[in-house]
């Protein structure tokens, strides 16, 4: 589970992402770089072992995007055959969400990805879209079936774009 309220607890880098489910070396410098993890820790002056948490002697505090990415380097080390994803990138700024969106797209073979979002852009790609208006499924297909729908999903799709329209 990737929350967009994740924990942020006071350990190292490293207990953030493995949280007692230590798979070695390996599974935690792939699931850093699948997250983007990685570039934060290497600004870290310990790397791994940065206590993250500025309360305590040589403890040091991330941003809420830095944060987000420990967050999902958590849910991808536990390789799970269900990644569930509660508005993953909220604390991102446009540019690293896309970069997520990538690598989550890449590194998603083998599992279920479900993505619980707003954002509409970051779901065209999905095998299949769930609209819920309050609280239940109104349309459900893929991005094409339901901009040709012209429903809801169709709505809110051209509405976020517009903002981007020149």
């Amino acid at each position: 589970m990737i929350a967009q309220d994740h924990s942020r607890w006071p350990l190292t880098a490293q207990h953030n992402i493995t949280m007692g489910d230590d798979k070695g070396e390996a599974a935690l410098l792939g699931a850093a770089e699948v997250a983007g993890a990685d570039q934060v820790v290497a600004e870290l002056p310990h790397g791994y072992d940065t206590l993250l948490d500025r309360r305590f002697k040589n403890g040091k505090e991330l941003s809420g995007g830095q944060w987000q990415r420990i967050a999902v380097a958590r849910g991808f080390h536990r390789d799970a055959p269900l990644l569930i994803c509660d508005e993953p990138t909220a604390a991102l700024d446009a540019r690293a969400e896309h970069a997520l969106f990538e690598r989550i797209r890449r590194h998603a073979t083998g599992r279920t990805v479900l993505l619980i979002t707003h954002r509409l852009a970051s779901v065209r790609y999905a095998d299949r879209i769930y609209v819920l208006d309050h609280g239940k499924v109104t349309e459900q297909g893929t991005h094409q079936q339901l901009m040709a729908l012209g429903g809801l999903y169709a709505e809110l799709y051209t509405l976020q774009a517009s903002a981007y329209a020149t």
